[in-house]
């Protein structure tokens, strides 16, 4: 007897179970839901370009307009946020986090739901287009938790799945998909996320992003987030002793300031809260006219998400790879450059904290990256007699502070790989990433994303589930 015939004689069912139609019913819906995972991570990747293009096409003009459509759009946002989409709030991940400590309650369709998504959709666009200083992976990961726990309502999914691995999957995808980093959306999903891990949820989580990520790749190609900084030439490493030092520098500065502005950010964010209760529109305009005169006072550069300058700043040492790409894309690469001030890191935090504190939908990764490229540019010369390149103090910059933000280490170093294929570069990138959250933690001892969840919860009056998170 053959083992196919043992393992059948045993088990009868096991057929059945595998290709029977419920079991195809259960793969159908999965399937589909992973889908809308990376189709709403590719929305939000247009959207972003075409608010880029806008931003653009407006010109030297931007950062005057910017006194009426900033206020007007951040209190359109806030106002249909409290009125029509509550649960909305924040960059996506803290809501997410919450809807696992919540465990399989009706309470967690106040964080994922239908609903939720078209207000994420909805709100998070507006906030595109009003050119502020927001990512869009946060809202990706909601995004994709929201339709992967959807799945749920339409199959009898397993018990542990329900409880976690589909809102892990899809905000997991949610990262990938935004990214195409595959690899630091799975880890982020269990770094960060979920805290833990659950072989068991594993293979839903793998097979979620991607799915996600072959939706984006069909629609914007297999591309590096950044450009591949180390097309046709020799690939960025450090093989002698000085550059260790800036890498050891760069890890305990750059994560220091990550974690006094997460810091901030969980100081400020409740003090603002109540403002809003209390004077929602003069608040709102109120913030909404400062976050334009920082426009102003930048001249623009630290309008929008920041995604344009922090390429611009890293490809400048990738003249290879630059002049692969067409004409128009070089000039505006080599305008962004030359728009990035030396106070551009501080303009650029200014306005993305400004943003953050309101708790609208939008993302941290982007502007974070972008403060991280900014003091990068604006710290190489002090680092210039270690050899080390400039592009590799940019990306080290980047990879502390994030992870400073964060406090994921892991998956920023991870995630800064994938987004520009500089392998041969991980060793310098993960020390930097690990001494950035180490130095962090000294400041700022609550993680970001976590501290958001809990206060999220408390004010919308959920219980957190007993004794903390649970495990997978």
């Amino acid at each position: 007897m053959n083992q196919e015939s043992e393992e059948s004689s045993e088990n009868p069912g096991w057929k059945e179970s595998l290709f029977g139609a419920h079991a195809w019913h259960g793969y159908i819906v999965f399937f589909i839901g992973a889908v809308c995972s990376g189709a709403g991570a590719l929305f939000f990747a247009i959207m972003e370009r075409l608010s880029g293009h806008t931003l653009h096409w407006m010109g030297d003009q931007a950062h005057f307009w910017a006194f009426l459509y900033i206020p007007i759009g951040l209190t359109l946002i806030i106002w249909l946020r409290d009125k029509y989409f509550l649960g909305t709030d924040g960059t996506g991940i803290p809501q997410t986090i919450a809807a696992l400590k919540m465990g399989a309650c009706q309470e967690r369709e106040g964080c994922l739901s239908f609903r939720i998504a078209v207000g994420k959709l909805i709100l998070t666009t507006v906030g595109l287009f009003s050119q502020l200083s927001i990512g869009r992976e946060g809202p990706s990961v909601q995004l994709g938790a929201c339709f992967m726990h959807l799945t749920s309502k339409f199959h009898q999914f397993p018990k542990h799945l329900v409880q976690r691995g589909l809102i892990l999957g899809g905000g997991a995808a949610g990262i990938a998909a935004a990214f195409n980093a595959p690899i630091a959306g799975i880890v982020f999903s269990m770094e960060e996320i979920g805290r833990s891990f659950d072989k068991r949820n594993l293979g839903t989580i793998v097979r979620t992003v991607l799915i996600a990520c072959i939706v984006c790749v069909l629609w914007l190609g297999n591309y590096y987030f950044y450009g591949d900084i180390d097309h046709d030439r020799a690939p960025l490493q450090f093989t002698t002793f000085l550059p260790w030092i800036a890498v050891i520098v760069i890890g305990l500065v750059a994560g220091t300031l990550g974690g006094l502005f997460a810091s901030a950010l969980l100081w400020a964010t409740p003090k603002v809260a109540h403002l809003l209760r209390t004077h929602k529109i003069p608040t709102a305009i109120c913030i909404g006219l400062l976050i334009a005169l920082v426009g102003m006072v930048s001249e623009g550069s630290s309008l929008g998400s920041g995604y344009t300058e922090a390429q611009a700043i890293i490809l400048n040492g990738s003249p290879e790879y630059v002049d692969t790409l067409p004409e128009a894309k070089q000039a505006q690469l080599a305008e962004d450059y030359e728009n990035a001030s030396p106070l551009y890191p501080v303009w650029r935090a200014i306005a993305s904290f400004l943003v953050l504190i309101t708790s609208i939908p939008g993302g941290l990764f982007d502007p974070s990256f972008s403060v991280g490229a900014g003091l990068g540019k604006v710290c190489f010369p002090l680092f210039e007699w270690t050899g080390a390149t400039q592009q590799a103090i940019v990306l080290l910059f980047i990879v502390a502070y994030f992870s400073g933000v964060v406090q994921s280490p892991m998956t920023s170093f991870i995630i800064l790989l994938e987004m520009t294929g500089a392998t041969l570069f991980a060793l310098p990138l993960g020390v930097a990433a690990i001494l950035g959250y180490e130095m962090s933690r000294l400041v700022c001892p609550e993680a970001l994303y976590e501290a958001l969840a809990d206060k999220f919860m408390a004010g919308h009056s959920r219980p957190a589930a007993a004794g903390g998170t649970k495990p997978d």
